[in-house]
């Protein structure tokens, strides 16, 4: 894949293994950038051009973006609705006959508290799996660290929404460079493409291409 933008020389591959980094010092134009780049993936219009072969990709389907480092949980939404069709899936093919004997036992209980209760009450039966799941709070375990969260959130974003690039902005404000060679390791056994804007220059590792725009607005690559 290739990552383009209208007021860039550069043409960024986007590849398992090779770790784009675009630093931008200004720091008007740099939040102009990351604004931007919000925004396609939440899917407005913008000047990003991602694309493969001669097929452009819209950035709100292949791509996946994190900015928020402080109040980001990494579980989201998305992911938990789609892992409770894939459950469902499952306990349909192999777990039928638990999950009526669970709503067999419920049934019997709830009867139970009516029978005792100085109130009569009404209840669902059914309330199929999905309201299962949510009662019980089954979830995406996202992990405590940062780094944990990072890499959970890649692979429920791989298997969920097909996600083909990750964005990040500011990551190296955040982890600390083992960190980040971890990471970078463990998104290239995932064969996951990364793409980073920093407003900093700091120092290069071993997978990353490095390219700076500094505040006269000169472009050059670092490494």
């Amino acid at each position: 894949m290739k990552l383009a933008h209208y007021d860039l020389e550069s043409v960024f591959s986007i590849s398992p293994g090779r770790v784009n980094v675009l630093v931008v010092e200004d720091e008007l134009q740099f939040f102009r950038y990351g604004t931007e780049l919000i925004g396609q993936i939440a899917g407005a219009d913008g000047n990003f051009c991602l694309s493969e072969e001669d097929e452009t990709l819209p950035l709100s389907k292949a791509g996946a973006i994190i900015h928020d480092f402080f109040s980001w949980q990494g579980n989201e939404r998305k992911s938990s609705a789609k892992l409770y069709r894939m459950l469902q899936e499952i306990a349909g093919q192999h777990c039928l006959t638990e999950y009526q004997e669970l709503c067999a036992a419920f049934a019997s209980f709830f009867a139970k508290l009516n029978s005792i209760s100085d109130c009569p009450l009404d209840y669902e039966e059914d309330c199929g799996m999905e309201g299962l799941f949510k009662a019980f709070g089954v979830c995406l375990e996202a992990g405590e660290t940062i780094l944990e969260k990072l890499l959970f959130f890649i692979r429920a974003q791989r298997v969920f929404a097909r996600t083909r690039c990750f964005f990040f902005i500011g990551l190296k404000t955040v982890l600390s460079e083992r960190q980040l060679a971890q990471f970078y390791h463990e998104a290239e056994l995932m064969e996951v493409p990364l793409f980073l804007l920093e407003n900093v220059q700091k120092p290069c590792l071993e997978s990353e291409i490095v390219t700076v725009i500094d505040r006269d607005l000169c472009e050059f690559v670092v490494k």
